[in-house]
């Protein structure tokens, strides 16, 4: 008995190409994801830091130092070419650049007597959304210091090499860098803003997706075949759905970033902030509703939708970069991230929260966000057609 009971599971299991396609190819395709994502992570597959550079003076160091910095393979010393810090505080705020690098004249080695600790500083002017950059910057130019200064030892006059005191090195670094913070206050805190959009952004995915079963539940309890004979229209009943899991998806971020900004500090109460968000959560709530409801209109049970909803929505999440920050990634699976909606709700709170950007610089993540709710929306209708013919 319990071998025929065994057998016809397994019967079972086989004719249900849905549930072998949940226990077999997805976990492998979830897997390949995260895999490819995490690589991004090796130190060979680190993206390069987008830099620029002001030199003042035509100093022989200041220029063998900017010569150096170019010929380092983990900087992209960008094209563009900033004449003076406001113009390169300008580049790193528009997020053209992670870092700038002004380098002052009489530049050189602080390392070694009390005179040489006069030395003007170096300043690095970073985008602090990326906290990698600065440190890959500051360890380059620390480097680079050291070795411009051993060749103008053996060409001529210049930075002398620091002296070893009785007591040790007197700085511990051979550059004096200071770094700036080109997009607000020393204690603004990008990761509160990140975790706010991403985490809010993921679990309104769930929530609509959870909450558009109501669909299924429907029309296994007959109250769908009512709606329709009662001629409410399955275009009419998508619509009014998908109007409840926006309104559902707005409360449930505002949520989200109303208890960032209470209990974690983040600046949302401002004229700017609150309609910079109201306009990157609307549509961005209309993108994941009519997720939610083409999920519904694919899967034929419950079932079917909790394992293809969560398999769908956490591969989202590792593409558009709500679980970790997307320049981790590899360049192939960040460009691939970008054709998510959720890459580009991200990106609007980023903007709104971090760049400080105002309500017309939104128009791409609004307009992008707003075409894929009216795709997913006009795809579930598609796809629910079904229903009229199997429920009459």
């Amino acid at each position: 008995m319990i071998t025929t009971v065994l057998r016809v599971t397994l019967l079972n299991l086989r004719r249900d190409r849905v549930a072998l396609l949940l226990t077999f190819v997805l976990p492998i395709l979830f897997f390949s994801v995260f895999a490819s994502v995490f690589s991004g992570m090796d130190e060979a597959a680190i993206k390069p830091v987008r830099t620029v550079v002001v030199a003042k003076g035509g100093e022989p160091f200041s220029t063998g130092l900017v010569d150096y910095l170019s010929q380092d393979p983990v900087l992209e010393m960008l094209a563009i070419e900033p004449r003076d810090r406001a113009a390169a505080l300008e580049v790193v705020r528009r997020g053209e650049a992670q870092v700038a690098v002004i380098v002052p004249r009489g530049a050189g080695l602080a390392w070694g007597s009390a005179s040489a600790q006069q030395t003007p500083a170096v300043e690095m002017v970073a985008d602090r959304s990326n906290p990698l950059a600065v440190g890959v910057v500051r360890g380059t130019l620390q480097a680079g210091a050291v070795a411009v200064a051993q060749r103008l030892l053996q060409v001529g006059p210049g930075a002398a090499l620091p002296a070893r005191g009785a007591d040790g090195w007197d700085r511990p670094e051979p550059l004096r860098v200071e770094v700036v913070d080109a997009l607000g206050a020393p204690d603004k805190r990008p990761s509160v803003a990140f975790f706010a959009a991403g985490l809010g952004v993921l679990f309104l995915m769930f929530a609509v997706a959870g909450r558009s079963s109501i669909l299924l539940e429907e029309r296994e309890n007959g109250i769908l075949q009512r709606l329709l004979a009662a001629r409410v229209g399955l275009t009419r009943l998508l619509a009014g759905r998908w109007l409840f899991l926006v309104l559902l998806g707005c409360a449930q971020v505002s949520v989200m970033f109303v208890w960032a900004a209470v209990a974690f500090g983040l600046d949302l109460f401002t004229p700017r902030h609150l309609m910079g968000f109201a306009a990157i959560t609307l549509p961005t709530a209309a993108a994941a509703a009519a997720l939610g409801l083409l999920l519904s209109a694919v899967c034929r049970t419950r079932a079917q939708l909790n394992g293809v909803s969560v398999v769908v929505i956490l591969i989202l999440a590792v593409l558009g970069g709500n679980l970790f920050p997307s320049f981790l990634m590899p360049a192939e699976l960040r460009d691939l991230g970008r054709l998510t909606f959720n890459s580009w709700a991200l990106t609007g709170y980023q903007k709104v929260f971090w760049y400080e950007q105002p309500l017309p610089e939104l128009a791409p993540e609004i307009l992008v966000l707003s075409a894929w709710a009216m795709v997913l929306l006009v795809a579930a209708r598609l796809l629910a057609q079904r229903w009229e013919h199997l429920d009459r």
